[in-house]
């Protein structure tokens, strides 16, 4: 009785090589890594989500600083290095540790989601209700900021955000 089987499993498997060899697996080389790739924020529904966008963006507010393997399939930030990242699950089975894309002079404001219930900041214009503004960047090592002015610091790259309320 098993031998009916026999014909039908073996062409599938040779199909299947076929199909394999003809069409090729992607190499590890081909795999473009995210790091450097940045996001914009965008209120949704019951979050504020993250949408890509070109860095050169003006509303580019996270950089995609570096990925660290995540086998266990959770969010939490623990798993990126020291520093205030922000984490964000790909389907790949990695976190992106996301670092704030700012430059000197540059305001942040709050975004809440449509529901009200999560809020998170995002670069925008300079006004009287900005919430905080860019008063430097530095790459590095650890950098202490000056008076009155609050540090961002990230280790990988090392990288301290200096901010100010405008």
């Amino acid at each position: 009785m098993w031998r009916q089987w026999i014909v039908p499993c073996v062409l599938t498997a040779l199909c299947v090589a076929g199909l394999t060899a003809l069409l090729g697996l992607p190499k590890e080389d081909e795999y473009r890594s995210p790091v450097g790739n940045c996001y914009a924020l965008t209120p949704a529904r019951k979050s504020v989500g993250l949408v890509p966008v070109d860095c050169s963006a003006d509303n580019s507010t996270y950089k995609v600083a570096l990925t660290v393997d995540s086998p266990d399939w959770s969010l939490d930030p623990g798993t990126c290095p020291d520093g205030r990242y922000r984490a964000r699950r790909d389907g790949l089975g990695e976190t992106e540790c996301l670092m704030l894309d700012l430059r000197e002079g540059e305001c942040l404001n709050r975004v809440t989601s449509r529901t009200g219930t999560r809020s998170d900041l995002v670069k925008s214009r300079c006004n009287d209700h900005s919430e905080s503004k860019v008063a430097k960047v530095v790459t590095g090592p650890r950098e202490s900021c000056g008076p009155g002015e609050t540090p961002t610091f990230y280790s990988q790259p090392a990288t301290t955000i200096c901010m100010v309320k405008p």
